[in-house]
């Protein structure tokens, strides 16, 4: 295993470790687009984050789900 591949496996522990929810990662989004958009997540301004999070997850899994069939 390398060292880039451990790093994300231990990300990965750690997510699951920490109760990781839609809502933190709509927040972490919003937090890559700026100091106002984690402003305006805060006051309320959520939905278009949680859809882009949800969409993001989705997608997260069908990859591996199709990732597993390949494995088989």
């Amino acid at each position: 295993m390398s060292i880039v591949e451990f790093k994300r496996a231990k990300l990965m522990q750690d997510a699951r470790v920490s109760g990781i929810t839609i809502n933190d990662v709509a927040r972490a989004l919003a937090s890559m687009v700026g100091v106002k958009a984690v402003s305006d997540f805060d006051a309320g301004v959520t939905a278009g984050y949680l859809r882009r999070a949800e969409e993001l997850l989705e997608l997260a899994i069908e990859f591996a789900q199709e990732r597993r069939r390949n494995d088989q």
